[in-house]
């Protein structure tokens, strides 16, 4: 059995950089309180987005679905006129329902819709995102049509001026592997989260989907309907969060997360080609997200990465490329040289791959033109 990828005792440069913080968040109950009533539930976590909310609900409530279908709309101790506004929305629609709770954070939010979620799938929206009106009917039409535990929409991400600038689509087939880590734009059959919390006070809570959720997926299915918006905002932790010690929050979840695996019997599928290769990713992103730390917490972080990568068995031919097979070779290597120049390489990396993504687009829409 591996050892744990961090023994929770104080490091040296990370317990001083940023102490090491637990979190539960797998439970023996089902966090469920309700039971399944309606096909579908919306959880739309909000605090202070009065800004945005209004563009988030119109476009939810011009759903066109035929599945039953309620939208909770969490009000997170907002200090603005969010409440209000979700008030509203559930007053003058009978499928919205506003529940407020003390600011927890958009963990403990998306918590507490799940808590009083009665869907028997569920669906995350961010509330400064919009939908178009056949989000839901397509992304439900997806998964029934192929008995699917998830099902995945094309989206579009733009800026907050509404300018779009980078549209992401499916191949004919989706793995594990190839799911992006945001909850949103994808449709979960509930029992994924029978027994899941997302984990309160934690930036990149969003990673227990890749290890805690998508592995126990038995059919993906996917729709190139482009029916998802995202809004991207400089001031999410993506974008501010690499110069904040906090931004170890990265690391420390993935510590979480192998753990909470060994204890929900997924330890194996890391030995699998999709496991391996999410795993590497994740390495390479905790990587990324710390670049701006002080060196020695970020030679730290390498060195314990990779010591876990070196006891797994190793690669096999049929193995899925990783985002950055540089890092992975630093991690197999021990070399922190190696590491630093392929974390410097991460935005030539990334814009190679959305040049790789247009021309299959394209070539994609060709194909369907002939």
């Amino acid at each position: 059995m591996r050892t744990a990828l961090y023994d929770e005792k104080p490091e040296g440069s990370l317990d001083d950089t940023y102490p090491f913080h637990d979190s539960a968040f797998l439970s023996r109950e089902s966090i469920f309180r309700c039971p399944p009533e309606v096909d579908l539930s919306v959880i739309v976590p909000c605090y202070n987005a009065e800004k945005y909310l209004p563009d988030c609900i119109s476009s939810l409530s011009s759903q066109q679905h035929s599945c039953t279908l309620e939208v909770l709309l969490i009000d997170d101790g907002s200090r603005d006129g969010t409440g209000d506004l979700a008030e509203a929305a559930a007053r003058a629609d009978g499928m919205f329902r506003c529940i407020h709770q003390e600011n927890q954070g958009a963990a403990a939010a998306r918590n507490r819709g799940m808590r009083e979620a009665r869907g028997r799938y569920l669906l995350f929206v961010d509330a400064d995102d919009v939908v178009s009106p056949e989000y839901v009917q397509s992304l439900w039409d997806c998964a029934q049509a192929s008995a699917a535990d998830i099902s995945v929409c094309a989206y579009y991400s733009f800026t907050g001026d509404g300018r779009r600038y980078k549209t992401v689509q499916w191949g004919s087939t989706v793995s594990v592997a190839d799911l992006n880590g945001t909850p949103w734009g994808k449709l979960f059959r509930r029992n994924l989260f029978e027994h899941l919390l997302w984990p309160s006070g934690y930036w990149y809570e969003d990673t227990v989907l890749a290890f805690l959720v998508y592995p126990r997926a038995v059919r993906i299915a996917a729709t190139n309907r482009c029916t998802y918006g995202y809004r991207s905002s400089v001031q999410n932790a993506t974008h501010t969060g690499r110069s904040s010690p906090k931004a170890l929050d990265s690391f420390y979840i993935t510590h979480l997360v192998l753990r909470a695996m060994q204890n929900a019997g997924l330890g194996d599928w890391l030995d699998s080609t999709e496991g391996r290769k999410r795993l590497l990713d994740q390495f390479y992103l905790n990587q990324c997200r710390i670049h701006r730390l002080p060196a020695e917490c970020r030679k730290q972080v390498f060195r314990l990465q990779s010591a876990y990568v070196r006891q797994m068995q190793p690669c096999v031919q049929g193995d899925r490329r990783p985002d950055s097979p540089l890092y992975a070779m630093a991690l197999r290597k021990n070399s922190a040289v190696l590491g630093q120049l392929a974390v410097r390489m991460e935005k030539p990396n990334k814009a190679l791959k959305l040049l790789i993504r247009r021309a299959a687009g394209l070539f994609r829409r060709g194909e369907q033109g002939k």
